[in-house]
């Protein structure tokens, strides 16, 4: 190959990989991030760009890149103090981010470059607790209890000044709850429902005054009423008697010989004057009887409306201290009583299957241990030459337990001493014990005999031993007592 062939193709290769090289240091920036070029700018202590891209210079520039995620700051603040010195506790949570802004770009790129998630949000908690303090500080607890809009305006001011510094902004702050050590703010709440409650008192009051009033003023009406009507009466007797006198002067005026017809006159209107008198006095007691009645109605509507409140009271109380904790407290029992039968019926199941798991179980060995019985007499029937046989074979092997039977009865009868007298004749005394003791046990002959079963020949038979005893003369007997 030609030398400048090779020369040419080297010359190709590095055109190529410088190419490659330039087109990877051409960095693009997501919108979600912020780039940063660092080291030889031009402008500045680093170059930020967000949302474009920008070339990287070799050996005397890198990169790096921000992201722009929002993260949670939990501000657990505690014992806080307020303008009155009173401590405050006020959980909050900030929603913070880096900010897009040219200026807190370039702050975040000098301050918040290379750290991690967890520093940066440890970095911006210790600033907004700060912050939260110093506005704490410069406001009264019953201002940040009262207007919490206020406060949180403020917290926001303050803190987003001071994470603006190291390239952050405020997304969001979220007051959760305002306590205080000194339980003012919980007095707070106090006096506002007892100036409620006072306020509905005061107006139950003033409504009742009212009432008094209008009875008050029913009163004076009827009272008015009253004395006009006997001021009319009295004017009325006053016309009367002067309206008399006029007649009585004209016709004392006119003749004598009409004296008699206006004594007559005199006399009617006398009698006249008098029912009118009557009338008015009537119609005055009536209207005083309708005003009272008036007034007294009042009376019983404005008692009556008062009574009905206080009983509303009394029954809104009685539901909320008597009614409501009765019918929580039974619904409580219904639920526990519930609980306790499905309990007691999950335990009874429970038992049931255990005890019919059981009785299956045992049934089931009795079963197996009979069918394993009836095989080993079939078994036994065949080997012997018949039923009979067989049962003879089994009574044999029942016969010692029932000797032991036997035997445990008499073992620990309670001898303490036995004495044989021998008459010397030899069927006495030590050399005829053994025999009488074994004279005691039913011979085995008798038991089959009880059992109905007759026991095969070479088992021996049962002898008559009184037969096969030697008659032996009689002789004076000598007492030779031994004991044992």
């Amino acid at each position: 190959m030609p030398p400048s062939l090779i020369l040419s193709f080297i010359l190709a290769l590095i055109v190529i990989s410088l190419f490659m090289t330039l087109v990877g240091r051409y960095k693009r920036c997501p919108s979600n991030k912020i780039l940063v070029i660092y080291g030889k700018t031009g402008s500045g202590a680093a170059k930020t760009i967000h949302g474009g891209a920008a070339f990287v210079w070799p050996l005397v520039q890198d990169y790096a890149y921000l992201d722009l995620e929002p993260f949670v700051v939990p501000i657990d603040l505690g014992n806080a103090l307020s303008q009155e010195n009173i401590r405050v506790s006020v959980p909050t949570t900030v929603t913070a981010a880096i900010s897009t802004d040219p200026a807190l770009m370039q702050n975040a790129a000098v301050r918040l470059l290379g750290l991690t998630p967890e520093q940066i949000q440890s970095q911006s908690q210790d600033i907004i607790l700060g912050q939260m303090r110093a506005v704490i500080a410069t406001l009264a607890i019953e201002d940040i209890n009262r207007d919490r809009q206020m406060f949180m305006a403020k917290v926001n001011e303050a803190v987003s000044t001071e994470l603006e510094k190291v390239g952050l902004t405020v997304i969001n702050v979220n007051i959760r709850d305002i306590e205080d050590e000194s339980g003012y703010i919980a007095a707070l709440g106090k006096k506002a429902a007892a100036e409620a409650v006072n306020q509905a008192l005061v107006d139950v009051a003033e409504q009742e005054r009212i009432g008094q009033t209008g009875v008050a003023e029913r009163e004076r009406d009827r009272r008015r009423a009253v004395a006009a009507a006997e001021a009319a009466a009295v004017i009325g007797e006053k016309e009367a008697e002067r309206d008399q006198r006029r007649v009585v002067s004209q016709l004392n005026a006119e003749a004598v010989e009409a004296e008699a017809q206006n004594e007559a006159k005199v006399a009617e209107y006398r009698a006249n004057m008098q029912v009118a008198q009557e009338s008015a006095r009537q119609k005055a007691e009536e209207a005083a009887r309708i005003a009272d009645g008036a007034i007294r109605a009042a009376e019983e509507r404005a008692q009556r409306d008062a009574e009905l409140a206080r009983a509303e009271r009394e029954q809104a109380r009685l539901q909320a201290e008597v009614v409501v904790p009765a019918g929580a407290a039974k619904e409580q029992m219904l639920i526990d009583a519930d609980a306790e039968r499905e309990r007691r019926v999950r335990i009874a199941q429970g038992e049931a299957q255990a005890i019919l798991a059981r009785m299956q179980a045992e049934a089931e060995g009795t079963r197996t241990i009979l069918e394993a019985k009836a095989q080993g007499y079939r078994e036994l029937v065949a080997a012997t030459s018949g039923a009979q046989e067989a049962a003879s074979f089994l009574m044999i092997e029942r016969l010692v337990e029932m000797a032991n039977v036997q035997a445990e009865a008499i073992k620990n009868l309670p001898l303490e001493k036995v004495v044989v007298w021998d008459s010397g004749n030899g069927h006495g005394g030590l050399a005829d014990l053994g025999r009488r003791f074994v004279g005691i046990i039913p011979p085995m002959h008798e038991l089959a005999k009880v059992a109905g079963l007759e026991l095969p020949e070479y088992l021996g038979k049962v002898a008559d031993g009184r037969a096969q005893e030697p008659a032996v003369a009689q002789e004076p007997e000598t007492e030779d007592a031994s004991e044992e």
